[in-house]
C-alpha cells in the first residue's frame, strides 16, 4: 500500500528557486584581455553573462518524487560545450559530542553531478536525469561548464509513503517506508497515529531522506486507521490545512487485523553491531583484543594481550560512569578492578571476564600496572530483558518489566513505552546504573495487548526541535549515536 502526493502538476522551474536564480544574475567586471585556449575563453565569457533559466519538467500529475524522470532544458548557452548538470543538496546529520552529548543536527552544502550533455549549435541544452534518493524539499539544479554556472533552475521533491503489510494478526510487524523526507526543520519529522493515538515519530536525518518506521499491529479484529501527520516537534499537528507547511502530504492508511493467536512474550529485537574505538597499547609491540566486543551483563568475554612486559603484575580494570543528571550531584567516570593477574614470561595475557552488572553502552577494559595504563580495549553492554511478570492476568493486574544494561548517554539512557500503540511514558537507567524496573497495570478487553519500548532522545539543545522523551520509530537506522533495538512485550488480559 503506497501514497504519492497529488497536487502540483509538471514543474517548470519552482518559482522560489527561479526568483533566487534571478537574484543571482550578475555581470562581472571586464578584465584585461589575456590569451587563453578557446574553451577557457568561452567559459569566461559565459561566466560574465547573467545566468539563464534551466527549465525542469517531469511527467505525471503529481509532485516530483525520488525516482521521477526529469527533462532539463536551457536556451542561449555557448554552442558546442560539454555541460555538467549539478544537483545542489546537503550533507550532515545528527551531532554527538564526546560520545554522550546530543547536540542536535548540522548540515553543510554539497553538490553531486546528475548527468552530462552538450549544447547544440543553436546554444540549446537538453538533458534527461532521474531525481536521486536524497532529502526532500527544494533543490537547485545548475548547468555548469567546467565549473562555471551557466543556467539554474529548481525542483521540489515531495515525499512518498508505503506501508507493508496491509493486514495480519495482532503483533504483525509493520513497516512504513518513506522517501524524500526533508532536512529543513519543518520538513524533517512526521508522526504516526494509530486509531488516533500517537505511536511515535519518523526521521531520516542520517539516512539522506529515506526512512523505515517499525511498529506492530494491535487491537481488535477489523480495520484500524493509521494517519501520518507532520509534526516537527515529534507530536502530530492536527490543523494541517492551516499550518505553515500545509504543502506537505499527510497520508492515511488502513490496516486490517485478522484473527490469529499470539502468545505472551518478552524479548529484545536483535542487537545491531556497535562501533568501538581502536584498542591501544603503551608498548608499540603490544596488542590487546576482547571477544566478543558486545553482549549483555553477566555474559562472558575473552581478553587477550600480546607484547606486554614479561612477568608484570597487572590489574584488569572496568571503566564506567556513575552519577545522575537530575540529582544535582552530577556524574563522573569510575573504574573498578575486576581481576589481578601476572603477565606470562612470553608477554602474553589471556583471561575470561564476566561482564559486570552495569550501564548499557561503551565501557573501557584496561590493563593497568599500578596507575600506569598498559593497554586498553572496549566493550559495549547491550540492553537485555530480564523478565515481564506476570505474563497474563485479568484487567487491573499489576505488571512488572525488568531490564538490565540500559544506557547513560543523552541518546540511550531512556526507553519510551507504548501500550497498544499509545504513549505510556518513559524509563531512565542512569540513576540506577542500568537496572530498570517499570511497573504498570494491565488494561483492556480479554486478549493480547502489546507493550513496546522504543529508543528515544533524553535531552539536547533547547530552542530547536524538542524531540525528547518521545518514541523514535526510525530507531534502527536513524537513531543518533548508538543504534539500539526496540524491546517487545505481549501481555494477555484474561477474563475476570
Amino acid at each position: 500500500m503506497s501514497f504519492i502526493p497529488r497536487s502540483i502538476a509538471t514543474i517548470a522551474a519552482v518559482a522560489l528557486v527561479s526568483l533566487a536564480a534571478a537574484r543571482c544574475q550578475r555581470t562581472n567586471p571586464q578584465a584585461s584581455p589575456v590569451p587563453t585556449p578557446a574553451g577557457q575563453d568561452t567559459a569566461k565569457k559565459a561566466a560574465a553573462a547573467p545566468l539563464k533559466l534551466l527549465t525542469l519538467k517531469h511527467a505525471g500529475a503529481g509532485k516530483a518524487v525520488v525516482g521521477s524522470e526529469v527533462d532539463a532544458t536551457a536556451e542561449g548557452l555557448p554552442p558546442g560545450r560539454k555541460i555538467d548538470l549539478i544537483w545542489r543538496t546537503v550533507k550532515g546529520g545528527w551531532i554527538v559530542e564526546d560520545y554522550y552529548h546530543f547536540r542536535g543536527k548540522k548540515f553543510t552544502d554539497t553538490t553531486r553531478t546528475l548527468a552530462q550533455g552538450q549544447t547544440g549549435a543553436d546554444g540549446r541544452l537538453a538533458v534527461h536525469f532521474t531525481i536521486p534518493e536524497d532529502y526532500g524539499g527544494v533543490h537547485e539544479v545548475v548547468a555548469s561548464d567546467s565549473g562555471v554556472p551557466l543556467a539554474q533552475g529548481g525542483i521540489e521533491v515531495s515525499q512518498t509513503f508505503e506501508m507493508s503489510p496491509a493486514e495480519g494478526p495482532i503483533g504483525t510487524p509493520i513497516e512504513l517506508r518513506v522517501k524524500g523526507i526533508g532536512w529543513r526543520t519543518m520538513e524533517s519529522t512526521w508522526v504516526i497515529n494509530w486509531d488516533n493515538q500517537e505511536v511515535g515519530w519518523i526521521s531520516a536525518t542520517d539516512t539522506h531522506g529515506t526512512a523505515t518506521a517499525r511498529f506492530r499491529a494491535t487491537g481488535n479484529v477489523g480495520q484500524h486507521q493509521l494517519k501520518v501527520l507532520t509534526g516537527y516537534m515529534g507530536q502530530g499537528y492536527l490543523n494541517h490545512e492551516q499550518a505553515p507547511n500545509a504543502y506537505l502530504p499527510r497520508p492515511a492508511f488502513a490496516f486490517k487485523v485478522t484473527p490469529g493467536r499470539m502468545a505472551p512474550s518478552a524479548a529484545a529485537e536483535p542487537y545491531p553491531r556497535q562501533p568501538v574505538p581502536p584498542s591501544e597499547a603503551a608498548n608499540e609491540d603490544g596488542a590487546i583484543s576482547i571477544t566478543p566486543t558486545q553482549g549483555p551483563v553477566q555474559s562472558r568475554a575473552s581478553l587477550s594481550a600480546r607484547g606486554l612486559p614479561a612477568n608484570m603484575p597487572v590489574s584488569i580494570v572496568w571503566g564506567t560512569q556513575e552519577g545522575s543528571r537530575v540529582s544535582g550531584n552530577g556524574f563522573a567516570p569510575k573504574e573498578t578492578e575486576l581481576r589481578k593477574l601476572v603477565v606470562g614470561a612470553d608477554g602474553r595475557l589471556d583471561v575470561s571476564l564476566a561482564i559486570p552488572d552495569d550501564l548499557g553502552g561503551r565501557h573501557s577494559v584496561s590493563i593497568r600496572s599500578g596507575s600506569t595504563l598498559v593497554a586498553r580495549a572496549y566493550f559495549v553492554v547491550e540492553t537485555s530483558v530480564v523478565s515481564m511478570s506476570p505474563l497474563s492476568g485479568p484487567a487491573g493486574t499489576p505488571v512488572t518489566i525488568h531490564l538490565k544494561g540500559v544506557g547513560w548517554t543523552d541518546y540511550d539512557n531512556i526507553y519510551i513505552a507504548t501500550y497498544d500503540n499509545g504513549y505510556m511514558g518513559y524509563a531512565c537507567g542512569f540513576n540506577s546504573q542500568g537496572d530498570v524496573i517499570v511497573n504498570f497495570t494491565a488494561t483492556g478487553s480479554p486478549g493480547i495487548h502489546l507493550i513496546d519500548f522504543y529508543p528515544g532522545i533524553y535531552q539536547g539543545p533547547e530552542g530547536t526541535q524538542q524531540l525528547y522523551r518521545l518514541p523514535q520509530l526510525t530507531y534502527a537506522e536513524d537513531h543518533p549515536g548508538n543504534h539500539i533495538p526496540a524491546l517487545r512485550f505481549a501481555f494477555e488480559v484474561t477474563a475476570p
